[in-house]
């Protein structure tokens, strides 16, 4: 059925533009054009190669836009760049073939050509932008409404992982660690105990007030993390190690608990030991916040199973930008790029 159907489609358009040619030709010749063979080929046989070259190359270009541009993603992107190719293809193909047969079919000679090769050229533009038009409208129609049903998918899976994010919190193993730290700190430190407390309390006051929204500022972020860090240092010491260049105030925002999520994933599944410390940095690089950390596996963690949290987190920045997360792993480096988000409309970042 889908092969009859493509043949049917392809005899259509065969007739169509048989006949087409055949209507315009008999338009500007009369009953002319049918006095003989020789005169019918050689007045139609102009519109059919336009004909037939505009309708594989359209062919070509919407195959082309179809594979290629994520038409779901950015509407517009593809609209312009679609509907260039096909004016340009237009351009490419008319001109050459108007002049050829002007030439050498119509033997037009003179200063008569180049009004001519004009005359006939905007002519054949006029009815191909009248054809794009039309063929345009049902073509859009069906990406529009995809690009919809898409963003309606990308705001549930935002909203799950959302939801997953505040079910999880930060890690119940971190809070039952840092209550047992907490406990030997006001021993061994009782003037370390205060600081402990408070930041400890900064980390939940966060997790309550920003894990629902979709967007924090990176300062806001970092204070954070770098909460989490301090407690976190306390447990391991001198082995855990923290870099930040990250500059301050700027006007780039990132999705809540992200940064804390790579930093927890990176502290869990990585021995960290005096003899084996983890460093982790974070810092800016060519439009991205770069995290990375030395590798150091637990034996317990399988090696090719992505860690939940990152999963989570790939899928709220997929719902909030184009840009994808990058991750790279090696046997010495973990390291994963966050594409950077302006203040306002959710649009990426030059840095």
């Amino acid at each position: 059925m889908i092969i009859l159907s493509k043949k049917i489609h392809y005899l259509f358009w065969i007739i169509f533009i048989i006949t087409t040619g055949t209507i315009i030709s008999f338009a500007f010749n009369g009953s002319e054009l049918f006095s003989s063979f020789s005169t019918y080929f050689k007045y139609t046989s102009y519109g059919f190669i336009l004909g037939f070259g505009f309708w594989l190359g359209h062919r070509a270009i919407s195959t082309y836009t179809e594979n290629k541009i994520d038409w779901t993603k950015n509407l517009k992107r593809a609209n312009v760049i679609s509907l260039n190719l096909y004016i340009f293809y237009g351009i490419f193909l008319s001109l050459p073939v108007t002049y050829f047969y002007s030439v050498h079919v119509f033997e037009v000679t003179g200063k008569d050509l180049v009004l001519d090769v004009l005359i006939k050229f905007l002519m054949i533009m006029f009815i191909d932008l009248m054809v794009i038009s039309s063929y345009y409208s049902t073509y859009l129609t069906k990406y529009w409404k995809k690009a919809i049903e898409n963003n309606e998918e990308l705001k549930r899976e935002n909203l799950i992982a959302k939801y997953e994010v505040l079910k999880n919190k930060v890690n119940p193993h971190f809070l039952f660690n840092s209550l047992n730290t907490l406990s030997s700190v006001i021993e061994r430190k009782p003037e370390l105990g205060n600081d402990y407390v408070k930041k400890l309390s900064n980390i939940y006051r966060y997790v309550l007030e920003q894990s629902d929204k979709e967007l924090v500022p990176l300062d806001t972020e970092m204070k954070f993390v770098e909460d989490y860090v301090f407690l976190s240092k306390i447990r391991f010491g001198e082995a855990l190690s923290f870099h930040s260049t990250v500059p301050n105030n700027t006007n780039i925002q990132v999705v809540p608990l992200g940064l804390q999520t790579l930093v927890e994933n990176a502290i869990k599944h990585n021995i960290i030991s005096d003899d084996m410390p983890l460093r982790i940095e974070i810092g800016i690089e060519n439009g991205f916040i770069v995290l990375k950390n030395n590798i150091q596996k637990k034996n317990i963690i399988i090696p090719d199973r992505k860690p939940h949290g990152l999963e989570n987190l790939k899928n709220r920045y997929g719902y909030l930008t184009d840009s994808l997360i990058e991750v790279i792993e090696s046997d010495e480096i973990f390291l994963v790029r966050l594409p950077i988000i302006k203040t306002k409309n959710h649009e990426l970042l030059d840095y």
